[in-house]
Order: structure tokens, then sequence, then C-alpha cells
């Protein structure tokens, strides 16, 4: 079964003679599209190799069918062409019970076609998604700063017996998506008074933030901006003395570890946050 929530209401591609349904959807189950830009090779054959090709916005059009013998189609009508008025929105699509997620607005003309006398209308909404990716639900992991365990007991015995505790300071987070998603990371609960720094301990690339962070204070490390907000406020990515940002690939996955800078006050915790992300 297919399903799309829009603003005012969810289509679901059953037919009904109570309500509105979905009759097709275009542009969703395909890919986004990838365009290079290509250069021909002077006196040659071939183009020059493009590196960096681009994805386009995906367009996507919303077929329905209204059969509701006797119904008010005229209210329905304001209904679906009063979206051209609404700027974005987020449509929430389900297939087979994979729910994803996609901003769009309407691209080109709302039609509402009425087709009988009984009030059976045909109806049509062109959508465009300036960011072509489909989003799952955001997911997230937590933790404190590294705390050292308790080692082992004293005096040894054999086999050695560890007393516990401890704390890496480590998250893990994994893209089971088909492509690229840009996590972000909030710091929050807790004082340090020179900054922190974050890692990827796979790549050893690092986010280092030497800005000091007041108890009271979330800073947001947000990878697809490239920007760090400050109680979402205020940008200081200009404190940045470390900036290698990074994304995670479909089927990836990352250990981000946590260290302060400076004195520590309260319990500061990182989150990460991040979505799995269609093509």
């Amino acid at each position: 079964m297919i399903s799309i929530t829009l603003p005012t209401r969810t289509l679901v591609n059953v037919a009904s003679a109570s309500e509105p349904y979905l009759r097709s959807l275009d542009g969703v189950l395909d890919s986004f599209g990838v365009v290079g830009a290509y250069e021909q090779r002077p006196n040659a054959r071939g183009f020059f190799d493009d590196d960096t090709p681009e994805s386009p916005g995906r367009q996507i059009t919303v077929f329905g069918e209204y059969r509701v013998h006797g119904g008010d189609w005229m209210a329905l009508r304001r209904e679906v062409t009063g979206l051209a008025s609404r700027g974005m929105f987020a449509m929430q699509i389900a297939v087979d019970g994979l729910t994803r997620t996609v901003e769009v607005r309407i691209d080109g003309r709302v039609t509402f076609e009425l087709i009988d006398e009984n009030g059976y209308a045909d109806f049509s909404i062109p959508l465009v998604a300036p960011d072509p990716v489909l989003y799952g639900p955001w997911q997230s992991r937590s933790n404190g700063l590294p705390a050292a365990g308790g080692g082992v007991q004293s005096p040894l015995t054999s086999p050695l017996t560890e007393l516990g505790g401890g704390n890496p300071g480590r998250v893990t987070l994994t893209n089971a998506g088909s492509t690229d998603t840009a996590p972000e990371f909030l710091i929050s609960g807790g004082g340090l008074a020179g900054g922190v720094e974050l890692t990827r301990i796979e790549t050893g690339q690092r986010l280092r933030l030497e800005w000091p962070i007041l108890p009271t204070n979330v800073v947001r490390f947000d990878s697809a901006e490239g920007q760090v907000w400050l109680d979402e406020q205020s940008p200081i990515t200009g404190r940045l003395t470390r900036g290698e940002w990074w994304t995670l690939g479909p089927g990836e996955t990352a250990t981000v570890q946590i260290g302060a800078i400076g004195t520590v006050t309260g319990a500061p915790q990182l989150t990460a946050r991040w979505r799995d992300s269609d093509a």
C-alpha cells in the first residue's frame, strides 16, 4: 500500500466511495536526477571527466480521484487548489511500511477536473522538492564525557576480576539509507570552559570549537550547513579551530568521541542526531 500525507489529509491508493484516494504517484520511486556539466575534449573524442555532478530538485506529481456520489466536491477543490498558496510543506510518503519525508512546494498548476454530474472528479498536484533526498525519521544517540573505569580487583586474582564502570564518551550512528546523510551534534547539560572537540574515530576527522560553553547553553554542529549554532540564535562557526566536516555514506557507521577543552562543570552530554537518507 502507498499513502501520502499532505497538510490537509492523507491519501491512500485504495479506491473509495466515501473519500478521495490516490490513483498514482510519479517521481517518488525513481532516484533523484544526476546532471553533469561536461566539457568536450578539444580536437579529440569524448568529454573531460566530471567529478562534481549536480542533483536538481525532485519532481513529484500526485494523481487523485474523487468518487463520492453527491459529495461536496467543491470543498475538496478548495482544499486541493489551496495548496498552491502554502509555500514549502512536509509531505510524508509510506510505501509498504517504509516511511520517508520530503519538503515540497507546488510547482505548476493544481488541476481539478469535474467529470460528471455526480460530482466525480480527477485532480493532480505538481510538486517540486528542492532537496531531492527522501528522509527517514530522526534518530538519536547520547553519551557523556569519557570517564575512567575501575580497573581490576587488587590483589590480583586468576582469572582477573574487572571492577567495571567507566565510559568511553562515544556515540555510534549508522545510515541505513541509500545516499549520504548529514548528521548533527548537540552539546548540552554542562559547562566546558574552553570548548569541545568531536572526533570521528574511524577517520580522525575533528570538529574543535574553542568557545566557552555555559551549563545553560546548547551548541549544535550542523553538518548539512557546515555551521555551529549557540542556542539556535548565534552562529559561532568562526571559533572552529578544526572544521573537518563529514557526511555519513549509505550503509556506513561512524563512531564519534567527545572531548572537553578546559574545566568541566555539570555533566555535558553529546547527542548525535541523523536520518536515514534515500536517493
